[in-house]
């Protein structure tokens, strides 16, 4: 019977080394399983805040900036009433204008890499149409454009932005 005893002993405690080990087995699952609860808990409570886009936001100019800060475009209203965006290269230049004067005439201006104007589109005040080519020393070079009332026009510059050609 000592035999049988010394191997129920044994038995006993390897069961009750494994009865300790699931003990602390099932406190950590217990500690995993309410961290996760609680992070669900934050998850569902964060995603029911509103990140809503408000409706409307209001300024007088609007300042557009690259990661390093850098101004590279604005839109705004000057204090004649005009409107304009303004859209400028990494170094800093003006590379595109668009604009609606006080009295409702839009105008489009591309600029060059030096910062000159090399083509420009506007309406007039009744409405009509212009289209201008610029060289690369500021001069006129081609323009087109639908007069109100009279004939429409295409003309051509020489460098130094005297007429070359026209029709009518």
């Amino acid at each position: 019977m000592d035999e049988s005893t010394g191997e129920l002993i044994k038995r006993l405690s390897r069961l009750e080394l494994q009865q300790a080990k699931l003990q602390r087995s099932n406190k950590h699952l217990r500690m995993m399983t309410g961290a996760m609860m609680l992070l669900c808990g934050a998850l569902i409570t964060m995603a029911q805040t509103s990140s809503a886009v408000p409706d409307t936001l209001e300024a007088q100019q609007f300042l557009l900036r690259d990661r390093t800060g850098k101004l590279r475009g604005a839109i705004g209203v000057t204090s004649d009433g005009a409107v304009g965006l303004n859209l400028s290269d990494t170094s800093g230049r003006t590379r595109l204008t668009l604009d609606l004067a006080a009295n409702g005439t839009p105008g489009l201006d591309l600029y060059d890499q030096d910062g000159k104007v090399r083509a420009t589109m506007a309406l007039g005040d009744a409405g009509e149409p212009g289209f201008g080519l610029y060289g690369p020393n500021g001069h006129l070079r081609t323009s087109l454009d639908v007069p109100a009332a009279k004939t429409p026009g295409l003309a051509f510059y020489k460098d130094d932005g005297k007429p070359a050609w026209g029709v009518p």
